[in-house]
């Protein structure tokens, strides 16, 4: 049973799945409710994931009789999933493929550790810095004033990483204090 190395949908269906027993249905409908912002597979995708998942051991699944429906299959978390889990949020990438892993990350971090979400947001930070520095780049070149709406697509991009930025600043904060709270309990 391999545990290591989840993609981001796997990773986020076992902490969708972290808070409790559901059938890819009820996971369709609880990420448009939750998290679809982020991330919104298709129900198709869901439900190719889920098998996989319980291959590997990271979730087991159980039929469910229904009175004028078909039978459905209910997933749950193993401990072998929330251990890949763990390791998935404690993961910290530089350079990932979709920007979208560290918020995506940093929402389950409720099943990993205060330390977990600070180095997620960290990279995110790194990683945002890297971009704006691109964008002030491209931002600072000479432009053809036949074309306006580029310029306002880049003023957009800037204006997003820095607003961006700041959430981090003010998320760090609120966890580091509640950190400092939990530790003086």
């Amino acid at each position: 049973m391999e545990t290591n190395t989840l993609t981001a949908s796997e990773g986020a269906l076992l902490g969708m799945l972290a808070q409790g027993e559901r059938s890819g249905y009820d996971l369709s409908r609880r990420v448009e409710d939750s998290i679809g912002y982020l991330w919104s597979p298709s129900r198709s995708q869901i439900y190719r994931i889920l098998p996989r998942l319980v291959d590997r051991g990271l979730a087991h699944s159980r039929e469910v009789e229904q009175r004028r429906r078909p039978d459905k299959a209910l997933y749950a978390l193993t401990a072998a999933g929330r251990h890949a889990l763990r390791a998935w949020l404690e993961e910290v990438e530089d350079e990932p493929a979709d920007r979208t892993v560290y918020p995506l990350k940093i929402f389950f971090c409720d099943f990993a550790s205060p330390e977990a979400a600070l180095a997620q947001l960290a990279a995110y930070r790194r990683f945002l810095e890297r971009l704006l520095t691109r964008y002030r780049e491209i931002e600072a070149r000479p432009t053809d004033t036949r074309f306006l709406y580029p310029r306002l697509v880049l003023a957009h991009g800037i204006t997003r990483v820095t607003s961006t930025l700041a959430w981090i600043d003010d998320a760090t904060v609120t966890i580091e204090q509640q950190g400092a709270r939990s530790a003086r309990a």
